[in-house]
């Protein structure tokens, strides 16, 4: 309210006062931005590849994690975050990892 009735004596309208405002905040906003780069990407993407690079499909995933195949799904596509699950399926992905794929084992026996 102070700033407002600084800037109204300073002769500025209501709505030169509110772009000022704005600008304000969208300079915060951006300095905040440039000034971290190293802010993580969400890990539903990172989940994603590891399993199709395990060539595991999303509704194998969801059977495992005994959750709706719907839940996965949006994690994959970043439309929802849930920590719970995304540790469960990197878990559940780790020890797949470990786990020699059958194929690969077939393949190193002939």
């Amino acid at each position: 309210m102070a700033y407002i009735a600084r800037r109204t004596a300073e002769g500025l309208s209501d709505r030169d006062i509110v772009r000022c405002l704005k600008r304000h905040v969208a300079n915060e906003i951006f300095a905040l931005l440039t000034q971290n780069p190293t802010i993580a990407l969400p890990i539903g993407p990172r989940l994603q590849q590891r399993r199709q690079t395990l060539g595991i499909v999303l509704t194998e995933a969801a059977k495992q994690l005994d959750v709706p195949y719907q839940r996965p799904r949006l994690l994959d596509i970043t439309q929802r975050a849930d920590t719970n699950l995304e540790v469960a399926f990197s878990a559940w992905l780790g020890d797949k990892t470990q786990q020699p794929n059958p194929a690969q084992k077939v393949a190193r026996h002939q």
